[in-house]
């Protein structure tokens, strides 16, 4: 880093207020975050996904050195976050590697008070073979399984399909899935107020929590 650079990092650092909270307060605000940020179930009559749908998040995973970049939906069980992901790349890399991030945010607008999450932690994959009671169980906790069901037996009604064949044709599509478990092993915590000024806390994963 060149001089002129190590000017502004220091000078950036002068204006962010660090570890302002105890950290039985910080996890309240997390967890508070958390909770107003996820998706959950819904309910709606209009056609297609009626899960209620929270901030997207970006899931960042690793693969051979080389990183890539998610937008996905994530659901929250306590500091736990859970995803359910679609075959794809994410899934190839969390086997080559568990250590991921996430990133979680409000739209940019300082005029406002801004908040953020930056989430390293080590990902689980929970595929339907094997788990089959867990990853039902977990899909229907998070809203997904009954959004689904509600999209296929729409799909099912336009094509003039069975409606006997709901039920497989729904637990074929979901098997495909992997959900994603993250454990976090390090929070950080922004909060950027127009006014008040920036704070930033880290909430770290103790021993015992390991």
């Amino acid at each position: 880093m060149n001089e002129t650079a190590q000017k502004e990092k220091s000078l950036l650092a002068n204006h962010i207020n660090k570890n302002t909270m105890s950290r039985e307060e910080l996890e309240k605000q997390i967890l508070a975050f958390l909770d107003e940020a996820r998706s959950r179930p819904g309910m709606s009559d209009k056609p297609g996904c009626c899960l209620k749908h929270g901030l997207a998040c970006v899931l960042c995973t690793v693969h051979e050195g080389l990183p890539r970049a998610t937008p996905i939906d994530f659901f929250a069980d306590g500091l736990t976050l859970w995803h359910a992901g679609e075959p794809g790349l994410k899934i190839r890399n969390i086997r080559s590697n568990p250590k991921v991030a996430v990133g979680i945010y409000y739209p940019i607008d300082h005029s406002v008070l801004n908040r953020s999450l930056q989430i390293s932690g080590t990902a689980t994959l929970v595929p339907y073979a094997g788990h089959e009671q867990e990853f039902m169980d977990r899909l229907k906790h998070m809203g997904v399984y009954e959004a689904s069901l509600k999209v296929m037996g729409e799909m099912f009604a336009a094509g003039g399909k069975p409606a006997d064949k709901l039920q497989e044709e729904l637990v074929k599509a979901l098997r495909r899935f992997n959900l994603i478990r993250i454990e976090p092993d390090e929070i950080v915590y922004l909060r950027i107020h127009p006014t008040e000024g920036t704070e930033k806390n880290i909430w770290t994963k103790t021993a015992a929590e390991a």
